[in-house]
């Protein structure tokens, strides 16, 4: 009985990623097996070919958009991993969980150099 309740939990929670870069923010949900839900930006929001897609606020409303998929699909628990040092990270966290989504956990998975690149050698005058 424990582990077919646990089966049930299991069933309607998505994994997020947010992809934030400089021009735009990209959301992908998957479930816990990895098979592709759905997925959000702001081109697909807004449907112009010119539009500012770096904005913060594009980034929540594109949020708003993925969670009310997720939720017509039947998922209300989402795990969020974000990526990236854009202008679209918070808001888009506001979106999800103003949508009424329950948010489980948020992991920050950018990633870090541990040593980094090689430095110029220095000039010799």
């Amino acid at each position: 009985m424990n582990q077919l309740s646990e089966n049930n939990k299991k069933t309607n929670v998505a994994i997020i990623t947010i992809n934030s870069t400089q021009n735009n923010t990209i959301m992908l949900a998957k479930n816990f097996s990895g098979k592709h839900i759905a997925t959000s930006s702001l081109g697909l929001a807004l449907k112009k070919k010119r539009g500012k897609r770096s904005v913060a606020s594009g980034a929540q409303l594109s949020s708003e958009i993925l969670s009310s998929k997720l939720l017509e699909l039947g998922y209300s628990n989402v795990f969020i991993k974000v990526k990236g040092f854009g202008r679209g990270r918070e808001s888009a966290l506001f979106g999800f969980s103003s949508s009424g989504l329950i948010v489980d956990e948020i992991l920050d998975v950018t990633p870090i150099p541990h040593n980094g690149c090689r430095p110029k050698k220095s000039r010799r005058l």
